[in-house]
């Protein structure tokens, strides 16, 4: 059986991914001086992957806070655990606020081009280096302080 805590890790690459492409898609979409918000093929993408990347944070965040408690009972330092944690619902809530800004804006014609659709864009690359700065230190637990694997015994 699967150890509940090893799920956490099984998760964290869809956001990643699926964020980095809504953030591709988007940069694609303003340089052709296309509307983020508009029902076009490319944006609906774009929105779609941005969707997923803020479902996927929900579920990796979940599947985290149990990854957490399991390390901090093995005695893992908090502190480099909470830096992770906070990390990660950062960008759980620019994902979310992120798909929510555009979901309104599509739904009420209103349109993300222009200035607008840069500052969106800019605030999806800020989400993405919050992700990114998260995951190194993700990556940073397990390979660097074995947080949650099991020891080699030679």
């Amino acid at each position: 059986m699967i150890d509940i805590a090893h799920i956490h890790p099984m998760l964290v690459h869809f956001p990643i991914v699926l964020l980095l492409i809504a953030v591709a898609i988007d940069f694609v979409v303003l340089l052709k001086k296309g509307d983020l918000a508009a029902k076009d093929c490319l944006p609906t993408s774009g929105l779609a992957a941005l969707v997923l990347a803020a479902l996927a944070a929900i579920a990796a965040a979940s599947f985290g806070d149990i990854a957490l408690d399991k390390a901090v009972e093995l005695g893992f330092n908090k502190a480099a655990l909470e830096q992770h944690e906070e990390l990660g619902l950062t960008t759980l809530w620019i994902l979310l606020g992120l798909a929510l800004w555009q979901m309104f804006a599509r739904w009420r014609g209103m349109q993300l081009k222009a200035t607008m659709g840069w500052v969106f864009f800019a605030v999806s690359l800020a989400g993405t280096a919050v992700l990114l700065t998260a995951a190194y230190f993700g990556g940073e637990l397990v390979y660097s302080l074995g947080v949650n694997v099991a020891p080699v015994h030679p």
